[in-house]
């Protein structure tokens, strides 16, 4: 099939013909595309697409915008800007530590979504006249754990304008988050996972024990390659941990496996569906979005694997007695594995490494006399043969503050 755009007017419009008939698609800004039906009329589709582009586009007319930005600049006072240029400037400054490795682009990139929210809202007020009620009324539309985020972040960005010299008053100040509820999602216990697992398909059962003995997170899993980061000799594993790429010392380990995480390993990599990429699967039907997505026909994108293992879970019926929203995640299994370490009495200085997590003392193997990064050795040897389940009161959640905070470590 090959797309074609068939008219000025139907911008956006896509069209794909093959054997079994025409398609229609609409590009929507975000790059998705969404289907406008199968051997419709054409002048149908194309009314489709001229509406679309009306209501998805400002249609604000060129008079109009170069009349407004003459009464702007009419009433623009240096001293008292408005928003959008504090915003704008506080957005440079963000970029610029991005680019000097002083914040993470993770949180860069979450910092800016914010701002982008802010620029639609107060772009017109002028910095002098943002009052604590503005910022109020924004934070009474989020959770709790969102205005978590918000709070810090717009007290910062009026210390910004206060050393800038555009207000003597931060209306931040006197903001208060509210404290974030309490957690609504269950944890695994091992009875749990194992129904799970034994009703699940065979890559999905590889994909599980990776992640219960490695303790790495869902987005590093998925990004193994067989060739690049396994080495079969040593039985080890070289994971560059995403969520700390854009780190100025990036966690990068080395995990030697023992018998239970090397035997779900080599199962991967002896699979009959031959693919670069340790977790895997042959899908049951692949399209052209689906393909071009995935850096391999047979790779396993991150949302793929919560997807699967959320309906595995479900067929199991072991979490029937919860709501939806309050079931263990495929992501839950980590912390199952930290605490499945921690009760086979592994010392908390060996899964926090394991997890990524070193101590101040251990990261300091990262770097040699040359100053270049060097993994850090570490090792998954759990097995849980050597663990009386019977006697693990998986209600006791008392384990070391720093164990428990790699429990309620979210995704990146």
């Amino acid at each position: 099939m090959s797309p074609r755009r068939p008219n000025r007017l139907a911008r956006n419009l896509k069209i794909m013909r093959n054997q079994s008939g025409t398609y229609y698609y609409y590009k929507m800004p975000d790059g998705k595309l969404e289907s406008l039906g199968k051997n419709i009329p054409e002048s149908v589709a194309i009314d489709a697409a001229t509406a679309l582009n009306i209501a998805l586009t400002d249609q604000e007319s060129l008079v109009n915008r170069i009349a407004r930005r003459a009464e702007e600049l009419r009433n623009y006072n240096p001293s008292n800007p408005p928003m959008s240029q504090v915003l704008d400037e506080y957005s440079h400054m963000l970029h610029v530590a991005l680019e000097n490795e002083k914040q993470a682009k993770n949180t860069v990139s979450i910092k800016l979504s914010k701002l982008e929210e802010y620029m639609g809202i107060w772009s017109k007020i002028r910095v002098q006249d943002m009052r604590t009620f503005d910022l109020n009324n924004l934070l009474k539309t989020k959770t709790p754990h969102a205005q978590q985020k918000h709070v810090p972040l717009m007290r910062d960005i009026f210390r910004y304008a206060i050393t800038s010299g555009y207000c003597d008053i931060n209306p931040a100040d006197q903001l208060k988050a509210k404290e974030p509820e309490a957690r609504i999602r269950h944890r695994h216990t091992f009875d749990s996972y194992m129904q799970i697992y034994k009703i699940s398909p065979d890559w999905l059962k590889r994909a599980m024990d990776i992640a219960l003995y490695s303790l790495q997170r869902r987005s590093d899993l998925v990004e193994i390659q067989i060739a690049k980061d396994i080495d079969i000799q040593s039985c080890s594993i070289k994971i560059l941990q995403r969520k700390t790429r854009n780190y100025k010392t990036p966690v990068h380990i080395n995990i030697k496996m023992g018998g239970p995480l090397w035997s779900a390993v080599s199962d991967a990599i002896t699979s009959p569906t031959h693919c670069p990429y340790l977790i895997h699967c042959r899908p049951a039907r692949m399209d052209r979005r689906d393909i071009a997505a995935k850096p391999h026909p047979f790779a396993i994108l991150p949302d793929y694997l919560t997807k699967q293992f959320k309906k595995w879970r479900d067929k199991s019926g072991v979490y029937d007695h919860l709501q939806s929203n309050e079931r263990p995640s495929f992501h839950d299994i980590r912390a199952l594995g930290i605490m499945l370490y921690f009760k086979a009495g592994y010392p908390k200085e060996y899964i926090m490494a394991l997890a990524g997590h070193a101590t101040e003392d251990m990261t300091n193997h990262y770097i040699d006399g040359h100053e270049q990064t060097q993994p850090l050795q570490v090792a998954a040897g759990l097995d849980i043969s050597t663990i009386d389940m019977s006697n693990i009161n998986w209600k006791d959640q008392r384990i070391p503050r720093e164990l428990a905070k790699l429990i309620d470590d979210e995704e990146s």
